[in-house]
């Protein structure tokens, strides 16, 4: 189990890096090697990676804005889910 997951978030990475990079180059009109090289720096400011990835996976790869907002913020409803499974599991 714990290689599955750390194969599903090493991919959810490495698309994630690269809807940045399309998101800098299509925002900034810069190349693809410099936008991948400024993406990689960005990923890791959370709101500005977040907001970038979901510009450049909406505009650049056409993605629905839902779809765009999943890639990025997926862990918002499953964190909303074990929180509310551990409320009801910890009830007396």
């Amino acid at each position: 189990m714990q290689v599955f997951i750390g194969i599903a978030y090493l991919v959810i990475g490495l698309v994630q890096l690269g809807a940045i990079a399309a998101g800098i180059e299509y925002g900034a009109g810069i190349g693809g090697i410099l936008s991948f090289i400024i993406a990689t720096f960005l990923t890791y400011i959370p709101l500005i990676g977040s907001f970038l990835g979901v510009y450049g996976a909406y505009h650049e790869w056409h993605w629905g804005l839902w779809q765009s907002a999943a890639l990025f913020f997926w862990y918002v409803p499953v964190v909303i889910l074990m929180g509310g499974l551990s409320a009801l599991t910890s009830r007396r």
